[in-house]
C-alpha cells in the first residue's frame, strides 16, 4: 500500500560551528515520537570548521533517521535555509536551529496542531521555544526569551492568527503550499543577524497565509547568554533593520522612525555602564533588574546600530 505523505516533514537545521550542540539536536531528533519514515532532517553546514562534517557522517552510521547533509561555503543562515527548501522532499517544512534542541513529542504536536487548522495549506505555525535545563537561566535570560527581544511569548494571548513578527525560525512549521507563492523565500541581502526571518514572515502574511501558535511544540534552547552577547546581537539587528527598512519603507513603525531612534540612541555612553553593570549582576548573582532597564539598555544599542550609517 502506498504511503501517504501528506502530513510528512522536513526539519531543516541551518548550522556552523556547533557540532556539540547539533549532536544533542539530532539525538532528539532520533527520539522523536513519530514514525521514522515521516520526516527527513536536512542538515545545512554554512561552512564550519569544526568537526560538523564527521559529526553528521558518523551519526548517520546507527542512525534511523533519514539525514541528508549540505556544505556551502558561509552565506549566513538566510542562505542556508533556502538550500534545504530547495531540496526539502516532504510538504511541510520545519524550521529549528542547531541549537534548540526539540522535545521527544516535538514534531508529533506540531504536526497534528497544524492537520487540525481551518485551512493547514494556507497556515504556518509556531512552536515554544525555552531554555534547556542544562543551562543556567539568568534573570536575564528569562527576560529576552518571553518579552519580545528575543521571543514574546508572554505577549501571545492565544493561538492567533499572529502579525509577522513572530515568525521565529528556531521553532517554525511553513507547509511548501505557502513558499511556492513567494518569489524567492529568505531573502539573501540579509548579511547580519537579524530580520530574514521577519521580513519572510511579512511577505507570507501579505501574501493570505496566517501564523498560529502551538505552545505544546517545545524546543529548547541550549545556547546561554550575557547581556554583553545579547548587547552584540542587538547591534547585528540594528544594523539588518536598515537593510529591512529599505526593502519595506512602509513599515518604518515597526523597525523605528529615524528621528526617534537618533533620539534612542544619545544615552548610549550611560547604556554601556548600566549593560556592564547588569552583566555583572546576571552572570555573578542572578540579580534581576527591572524590565524597563533592560529594555532600555538593549533599545539604545539597537538604535546606535541603526542609525550609525
Amino acid at each position: 500500500m502506498k504511503r501517504d505523505n501528506s502530513n510528512n516533514v522536513s526539519v531543516i537545521i541551518p548550522t556552523y560551528n556547533r557540532c556539540k550542540i547539533l549532536y544533542k539536536v539530532l539525538i532528539a531528533l532520533e527520539r522523536q515520537t513519530v514514525d521514522k519514515y515521516r520526516s527527513e532532517i536536512l542538515v545545512i553546514d554554512d561552512g564550519s570548521t569544526d568537526n560538523t562534517a564527521s559529526m553528521v557522517k558518523d551519526f548517520l552510521i546507527n542512525s534511523k533517521l533519514n539525514i541528508r547533509y549540505f556544505f556551502q561555503e558561509n552565506k549566513k543562515q538566510g542562505a542556508a535555509r533556502n538550500l534545504g527548501i530547495e531540496h526539502a522532499e516532504m510538504p511541510i517544512i520545519i524550521f529549528i536551529g542547531d541549537d534548540t534542541v526539540p522535545d521527544p513529542n516535538f514534531i508529533e504536536s506540531h504536526l497534528t496542531f497544524h492537520k487540525n487548522l481551518e485551512e493547514p495549506n494556507e497556515s504556518c505555525v509556531i512552536g515554544y521555544t525555552t531554555w534547556h535545563k542544562d543551562i543556567k537561566v539568568t534573570p536575564f535570560m528569562q527576560y529576552i526569551g518571553e518579552f519580545g527581544h528575543q521571543f514574546g511569548y508572554s505577549l501571545i494571548d492565544g493561538v492567533g492568527p499572529l502579525r509577522f513578527n513572530f515568525y521565529y525560525t528556531s521553532n517554525l512549521l511553513i507547509p511548501s503550499s505557502v513558499l511556492s507563492k513567494q518569489d524567492y523565500f529568505f531573502d539573501e541581502d540579509f548579511d547580519v543577524y537579524g530580520w530574514e526571518d521577519i521580513e519572510l514572515g511579512y511577505r507570507i502574511e501579505n501574501s493570505g497565509a496566517k501564523l498560529f501558535f502551538n505552545r505544546d511544540a517545545i524546543a529548547y534552547h541550549y545556547h546561554p547568554v550575557t547581556v554583553s552577547s545579547f548587547c552584540r546581537r542587538q547591534e547585528n539587528v540594528g544594523k539588518a533593520s536598515n537593510i529591512f527598512i529599505k526593502k519595506h519603507p512602509e513599515l518604518e513603525w515597526f523597525l523605528g522612525d529615524k528621528a526617534v531612534l537618533e533620539n534612542n540612541a544619545k544615552p548610549y555612553l550611560k547604556a554601556v555602564i548600566y549593560k556592564n553593570i547588569a552583566n555583572l549582576l546576571d552572570n555573578l548573582f542572578s540579580f534581576p533588574l527591572s524590565h524597563d532597564l533592560y529594555r532600555f539598555i538593549l533599545d539604545t544599542y539597537y538604535a546606535k546600530a541603526a542609525t550609525n550609517n
